[in-house]
């Protein structure tokens, strides 16, 4: 009963964790298209669509922050979560290293 406990919190914090790395892709992308914006307007000259694109970025940037820490902080609970199995023998150190690697 407390392995199926632990296992759902495992399992729910392995989706918040992707999701949190889906977001940070997203961002990037996105932060790069800002960028991109940017640099032609620097190189236009062009001070009022520079400071607009400027506080885009910053905005922007400040987001990915977040979302890295928060992925950050879930990918040290799932660790000690994953420690937990091992422990207890519901999973090999193997496993974990298996698992990456076919997420790749």
């Amino acid at each position: 009963m407390e392995n199926d406990k632990i296992m759902m919190c495992f399992q729910q914090l392995d989706a918040k964790f992707r999701m949190s790395c889906q977001h940070i892709e997203l961002l990037n992308r996105e932060i790069e298209m800002i960028q991109v914006r940017y640099d032609r307007s620097f190189s236009a000259s062009q001070r009022t669509f520079r400071y607009s694109h400027r506080l885009k970025l910053a905005t922007f940037e400040g987001m990915r922050n977040m979302y890295y820490e928060h992925a950050c902080r879930c990918a040290d609970r799932l660790e000690q979560i994953q420690d937990v199995f091992i422990d207890r023998g519901l999973m090999s150190e193997n496993d974990d290293s298996e698992g990456e690697t076919n997420r790749t």
